[in-house]
């Protein structure tokens, strides 16, 4: 099996393979960041991503993520996930739709 870093640096640079279906994988020294939530950092999820809801330790989500760096896909319309505190990733964006 690949280590979890190797992922991690291939989901930052975007180079994971066009398959890869393991975005739950994830770092517990990061406060169980994951895969994706690099991934989401970076622009680097694909097109047709849709597990949005992948969580850390702390109730942040993929699209947190995504919307924190400006990385959410044009249609994107999960914008009440929230949390663990409430926080949903429309607090989260500042171009989000009212």
């Amino acid at each position: 099996m690949t280590d979890i870093m190797q992922f991690v640096e291939q989901a930052r640079n975007g180079t994971l393979p066009p398959d890869f279906d393991q975005w739950h994988l994830s770092v517990p020294e990061w406060d169980g960041y994951t895969v994706a939530h690099v991934a989401a950092r970076n622009g680097h999820l694909p097109p047709d991503f849709d597990q949005w809801e992948i969580a850390n330790a702390r109730g942040w989500t993929v699209a947190h993520r995504a919307a924190q760096f400006g990385h959410l896909p044009p249609g994107f319309d999960q914008w009440e996930l929230a949390n663990l505190r409430g926080v949903t990733v429309r607090d989260s964006y500042d171009h989000a739709p009212t």
